[in-house]
């Protein structure tokens, strides 16, 4: 236990995680009154692939764990998503592209309905790398049951968060 926990928060090159966070996000209309807080963590893939004059593509993993709240329940939730990061040599900004399946303990939030508990989250964002270390990064994401389940009204977000980078 001892070894895993020191390489989960070793820094550098030692370190198992790439970066870890925080998020907070609230519905597209605002209408719903939902709310979303959450700690997410990415692990780098092996694949990146170098396109034309200093524009990099990574593949990551995103795991995250939250919580979603509205007028009358709130439920935790989790999901997993492969993630791309397009980045443009040293310019602070990057393009985040990322798609996965998400359980949701609750699927009822007063009037809203979810449509069962297993949904899939795709998400697109930017990041500003405020330092080496920091990033401030902003996403839209959509959760939808992909018509699996009755109804699918899907939940559209505004996200803000905080990230480290080990």
């Amino acid at each position: 236990m001892a070894l895993a926990t020191s390489s989960l928060f070793a820094t550098g090159e030692d370190c198992f995680l790439t970066n870890a966070g925080i998020r907070m996000g609230v519905d597209d209309e605002n209408s719903l009154n939902l709310h979303s807080y959450e700690v997410y963590a990415t692990i780098d893939s092996p694949w990146s692939w170098s396109l034309a004059n200093n524009i990099e593509v990574n593949l990551s993993f995103e795991a995250a764990l939250g919580m979603l709240t509205g007028d009358g329940a709130t439920g935790a939730y989790t999901r997993v998503a492969p993630t791309l990061q397009v980045s443009f040599a040293d310019f602070p900004i990057y393009l985040t592209v990322g798609s996965g399946p998400s359980f949701y303990s609750e699927d009822g939030y007063d009037d809203y309905d979810m449509g069962g508990h297993f949904h899939f989250t795709s998400r697109v964002g930017l990041g500003w790398d405020v330092s080496e270390q920091w990033s401030v990064n902003y996403g839209y994401q959509h959760t939808s049951n992909a018509d699996f389940d009755e109804p699918n009204p899907g939940l559209d977000m505004h996200t803000l968060g905080l990230g480290y980078r080990f």
